[in-house]
């Protein structure tokens, strides 16, 4: 019988040593927080995928509460890493949140009802059925990406769409509708705007309660020291007002912005790139708190 000669073992040994030792310490890579798969939703990882952009005017109580958006009733999953980790799309809030906007994109492109829920799973606002198409991201050079607006204050629950599909073909011209959110008539004037302050006014019309105006207003280059611009304040109190310059130029992470909504929700607080007591009387869906492109 011939005998195995240790020393020609010793190798193999070590080889086989050597591959136990680095199986035991590979190193599965996990996230610290989400998924290793996609879970239940919709991914967020569309290419080209569509934008949308969400206003949500909410007055939450002093904790700060987790939102999370969900498409066609599926909660938004976005890629967390590029090793293919997922979570879900949270946002924080707290207070007043009007003229703050922020944006869901890589959407696989089709219909959507969007929506807000809360971490308790209430909704605090639900679209219509908004078409969402391919687009290039939410600083698009090429023009306006849909948006939706909620509005969950003072016992009102509301939602609006905006579909830039919708507008028409003249590039010179913003459609504009105003929305009356107050308890009492505003009044939307058309003034020449010299220095900064508004003369020569003329009436566009008047806004009921919980109603809508809608005109559609023709812009000048933003280069022009006076211009244009719509006022809109309470018909009781002309000292409580919003100002929109109508020059040309990009909206919110847009070059253009021609359908607009405007909401009258009266003097809140405004805490988006403002100073400390700053207040606005109402909010666009192009501009937020600012008065326009200038």
């Amino acid at each position: 019988m011939t005998r195995a000669r240790p020393y020609l073992l010793l190798p193999l040994l070590a080889n086989t040593v050597l591959a136990l030792a680095v199986a035991a310490c590979a190193t599965e890579r996990k996230p610290i927080r989400g998924f290793d798969k996609p879970p239940p939703g919709i991914v967020l990882d569309g290419d080209p995928g569509g934008t949308v952009m969400i206003w949500p005017i909410f007055d939450v109580p002093a904790e700060t509460q987790t939102f999370r958006p969900r498409l066609n009733g599926q909660d938004a999953v976005w890629v967390s890493s590029p090793e293919g980790f997922y979570d879900y799309v949270n946002w924080p809030m707290q207070g007043w949140t009007g003229g703050w906007d922020s944006w869901l994109d890589g959407i696989p492109p089709g219909a959507y009802v969007v929506e807000l829920i809360d971490s308790a799973g209430q909704s605090w606002g639900q679209s219509a059925s908004l078409p969402i198409p391919a687009g290039t991201g939410p600083y698009n050079p090429s023009g306006q990406n849909p948006g939706v607006v909620f509005t969950h204050f003072d016992g009102q629950v509301g939602s609006w769409t905006i579909d830039p599909a919708t507008q028409d073909a003249d590039t010179a011209t913003d459609e504009i509708t105003v929305t009356n959110l107050l308890g009492e008539n505003v009044v939307v004037e058309r003034c020449t705007i010299a220095d900064g302050a508004p003369t020569s006014c003329t009436p566009v019309g008047t806004v009921a309660p919980q109603a809508d105006l809608r005109t559609v207003e023709t812009t000048v280059a933003s280069s022009k020291a006076d211009h244009p611009g719509l006022i809109i304040h309470p018909a009781s109190d002309a000292s409580q007002s919003y100002q929109r310059d109508l020059v040309q130029g990009g909206g919110s992470f847009g070059s253009s912005c021609q359908i607009e909504r405007i909401l009258v929700h009266g003097m809140r607080p405004n805490i988006v790139f403002s100073p400390t007591g700053a207040t606005s009387f109402a909010m666009s869906t192009c501009y937020g708190y600012n008065s326009g492109p200038l």
